[in-house]
């Protein structure tokens, strides 16, 4: 299960003047794509590198991930994720910032000291607060038979209802919950709840909404945390870093086959060693999907390549057994609805951004 923050859906058609609505004659046949052989990385400095791979045949992009590895200690529930958006600092509880973007990634603007946290649906802000479509970066939660919980703490009013969707192996998990704040005799207040998921994947994101809060009442998410049951010795990755967009043939056609990364070091907490891996995408246009004319079609990841940022030295290695491949993403089974970030179902997705067999999709 695999999605896409900014995955290049119908950029090169856009680019040729073209979309998918006007494009009739197959393209491709029986798609396949190799996994990517991937190179050390090259020009490393100490917060960042070019990432290098040969050329796939019949990619159209490639998907770069950078991340860093942590170990577990002991047996024992871990704290994987923690954000309590406290880079916000402008707005208030009665007059909020933001409201004039339909998306905002927190991260890029400093109101996440994480990677990755991104809101939709012109989110609105407060100091230490969001208002709007959360997302979650991606998670490495394969661990533990891909259980996990989601603590969640809102600022909300009694009665509201929270709904959470979890996108990793399988159908996506959808939970829903009312805020209870009949202890404090109701109105508004912080509330937390604990949420548990068991569809943990090696990319998995979740997103989070109040869909009950009138307009002008608070309906801010205050912090998120994830957790997981380890065991002594397991492996957790966490991403620092992605390019979901690097076309296979720059303007003037010729292949790409390297990115390069400024990483930003409040993300590598205190790590001096990272590690990328690629897969290449494609559309088969032979099978049409639901309502588009083609299958997007991904290869299997790419060996890990290991960098080590103090020394700067490079090397690629085999990957850990628990980050499963990438298959090509089937025509049938499964749902091949598109829905948009508010979680309606869209017949003719035109430009924007979408949710589709479990990925974040941008239309162009």
């Amino acid at each position: 299960m695999k999605k896409h923050y900014l995955i290049f859906t119908l950029v090169l058609l856009s680019v040729a003047g073209m979309s998918a609505q006007t494009l009739k004659a197959p393209r491709l046949q029986s798609v396949t794509l190799d996994k990517p052989v991937v190179k050390p990385a090259t020009a490393i400095t100490a917060n960042g590198f070019t990432a290098n791979w040969e050329p796939v045949a019949g990619a159209e992009a490639y998907c770069v991930y950078v991340y860093i590895k942590d170990i577990a200690p002991s047996d024992g529930e871990f704290i994987l994720a923690d954000e309590d958006f406290n880079g916000i600092t402008s707005g208030s509880i009665i007059s909020p910032a933001g409201g004039d973007e339909y998306g905002v990634n927190l991260s890029d603007y400093g109101y996440a000291f994480t990677y990755g946290w991104e809101a939709y649906a012109y989110p609105t802000f407060a100091p230490s607060l969001v208002a709007g479509l959360l997302y979650s970066p991606y998670l490495y939660l394969v661990n533990d038979g891909g259980h996990y919980k989601v603590i969640l703490t809102t600022l909300s009013s009694h009665n509201d209802e929270i709904r959470v969707e979890s996108h990793g192996t399988g159908e996506k998990q959808v939970v829903t919950y009312q805020v209870d704040l009949s202890a404090q005799g109701g109105g508004t207040g912080v509330y937390t709840k604990e949420l548990e998921f068991d569809n943990g994947s090696r990319d998995l994101f979740f997103s989070t909404i109040n869909v009950t809060a009138p307009v002008g009442q608070a309906d801010y998410v205050d912090r998120v945390q994830v957790t997981q049951q380890l065991k002594a010795g397991d492996e957790v990755y966490t991403y620092v870093a992605a390019d979901e967009a690097v076309m296979a043939e720059d303007d003037w056609g010729y292949e790409v086959s390297s990115k390069t990364f400024t990483l930003n070091p409040n993300y590598l907490n205190g790590h001096t060693e990272v590690y990328y891996d690629v897969y290449a995408a494609t559309y088969d246009y032979s099978t049409p999907n639901g309502s588009l004319p083609y299958t997007l079609v991904t290869s299997p990841y790419s060996q890990r390549v290991l960098v080590d940022l103090a020394n700067r030295t490079s090397e690629v290695i085999e990957g850990p057994t628990a980050i499963t491949e990438v298959e090509a993403q089937p025509a049938t089974g499964g749902d091949d609805a598109w829905y948009d970030l508010t979680g309606r179902r869209v017949t003719n997705p035109t430009d924007g951004i979408y949710i589709h067999n479990g990925k974040k999709v941008i239309v162009k």
